[in-house]
């Protein structure tokens, strides 16, 4: 067990991932690397996503029109897709 840089002990988990996630983690810290100079391991971009998804399941009471609860996922899929269109969301041209 280790401690995180907010202070947090971090706890070793085991993930499963496809070899295009795999592959996508390290593309995605090999540009990091490319840009900043800074290595960022996989876990720190995973413990990354999560935060993403925590701080979406956060807004959603605030933004219900817009938002889909989290808690309506049936399956990974579904999470994947509702985090999707969130970012889409977030991310569109006002109109």
């Amino acid at each position: 067990m280790s401690k995180s840089t907010t202070g947090e002990r971090l706890y070793r988990y085991n993930v499963l991932f496809t070899d295009s996630e795999s592959a996508w983690l390290d593309e995605l810290a090999g540009e990091i690397e490319a840009t900043t100079g800074v290595k960022v391991s996989r876990s720190e971009i995973v413990r990354a996503a999560l935060a993403g998804l925590r701080e979406l399941h956060r807004l959603v009471p605030e933004r219900a029109s817009r938002l889909a609860p989290l808690t309506n996922a049936r399956a990974g899929s579904d999470l994947t897709l509702l985090a999707i269109l969130a970012a889409r969301l977030a991310t569109a041209d006002a109109p």
